[in-house]
């Protein structure tokens, strides 16, 4: 199917669906629920249909569907560098995702306008690689009963002593003063993590063509020796970008080394796992991690003894931080 997405399509076309099922229902006030959304998963080890720089997903929201296709951002060729996206969508109103789902797979037109173009094969393959999740949906704070007056504000009339009133210093501890919520926070509470969603442009997927190397955890922006990283420990992954397609050597500082080849989405990485040595584990379906690291999850043991490798693979790369690129080139092939 890769080869026949070779179209440029225009932003934000918005289809309404009118037909029997739509006018059978009378508007109303939908309840609350919580968000479901249904799109590719490279976790599964399952192909993307589309290839992996197009997308569809789908969510449901208060009782409508909107169903989204996504073309990520491909360089133009120029004398000035320039990256081209295209995006679609197909909103249904009053329908689950469920049913949304049902009425692509049954009806071609839908699909025809959302892509922009005819597809023989239809949604079905699409269909069957959808993963769908229900996010949480957050309960509502109760109400607590205000406080009584007196326990409000502090006792200010002349009865009280002087060397009783609350010392509002910037030394008084805070207990001195009065409790005004009737449930006050720990003393030393942290403040939880403010969690900022990574852009296109802030993921492996939206560097430019080059080679890279990036450090497992949390690094300074500056340059670091050979002798720091075996001090510090942890994983390295060098490897060169082109397109979506990447080739690297994902290695312990002091340890094993592992050809990762593969298309990135974000910041995972799915493909194929070469073992340098040619010896690879007996594994079947089932992935596990290889080393004792978790990001690189290895399966389905494939080739001949002394030359084997791993059919199916994912590298997550979240946790990675990009330092300078160092002295040693990635691999130009992991054959």
């Amino acid at each position: 199917m890769v080869g026949r997405y070779m179209h440029v399509f225009p932003l934000a076309l918005i289809a309404t669906i009118a037909g029997q099922d739509a006018v059978s229902q009378p508007l109303q006030a939908q309840s609350i629920g919580p968000k479901i959304i249904c799109g590719y998963d490279p976790s599964t080890g399952i192909p993307n249909p589309l290839g992996m720089r197009t997308f569809i997903t789908l969510t449901e929201t208060g009782g409508t569907t909107e169903v989204r296709y996504e073309q990520l951002g491909s360089m133009v060729p120029g004398p000035v560098e320039s990256i081209l996206t295209a995006e679609r969508t197909l909103t249904f109103p009053n329908q689950s995702v469920d049913r949304v789902r049902q009425l692509l797979v049954a009806d071609n037109s839908y699909y025809r306008e959302l892509i922009g173009f005819t597809d023989p094969d239809g949604f079905a393959p699409v269909n069957s690689s959808l993963v769908c999740r229900a996010e949480a949906v957050a309960n509502r704070p109760v109400a607590r009963p205000r406080p009584a007056a007196t326990a409000e504000l502090p006792d200010l009339g002349g009865t009280t002593p002087r060397t009783a009133l609350p010392d509002l210093s910037s030394n008084a501890p805070r207990a001195e003063l009065p409790d005004l919520s009737g449930n006050p926070p720990p003393q030393n509470a942290p403040r939880p993590p403010v969690n900022t969603p990574s852009t296109f442009y802030g993921t492996i997927a939206g560097l430019a063509n080059g080679n890279y190397r990036y450090v497992s955890g949390p690094a300074d922006n500056r340059g670091y020796s050979d002798q720091e990283l075996l001090s510090r420990g942890g994983v390295l992954f060098v490897f060169r970008k082109t397109g979506d397609e990447i080739i690297g050597s994902y290695s312990y500082v002091d340890g094993e080394s592992i050809c990762v080849r593969g298309r990135v989405s974000g910041n995972t990485v799915s493909g194929q796992a070469y073992p340098f040595n040619g010896v690879a584990q007996d594994l079947d379906e089932g992935f596990q991690s290889w080393g004792p690291a978790p990001f690189l999850r290895v399966r389905r043991t494939l080739g001949e003894e002394g030359n084997q490798y791993y059919g199916s693979a994912t590298l997550e790369l979240n946790d990675f931080s990009k330092i300078n690129a160092g002295s040693s080139l990635p691999p130009s092939s992991c054959d």
